[in-house]
């Protein structure tokens, strides 16, 4: 039987605290990557506005294309 766990019920309050404190994590690492990033400007700033705008769906594509792009370098 499927269960839906409500925000306000205990377990609900729990996942959504882990789940929220982990995407914000993610987000404040990309953004640091992106600042230390070696692309070009305007390049950071279409990644900036993704990021900030679209944060769930921004960050793996941005955390993949670094990591080919920087495997592709060192290759």
């Amino acid at each position: 039987m499927l269960a839906a766990y409500e925000i306000t019920s205990g377990l609900g309050l729990v996942v959504s605290i882990v789940v929220m404190g982990g995407l914000l994590i993610l987000w404040v690492t990309a953004l640091g990557m992106l600042i230390a990033d070696s692309i070009s400007i305007g390049a950071k700033i279409v990644w900036f506005v993704l990021l900030t705008c679209l944060a769930p769906i921004a960050i793996p594509i941005y955390l993949l294309t670094r990591t080919r792009r920087l495997r592709t370098r060192s290759a």
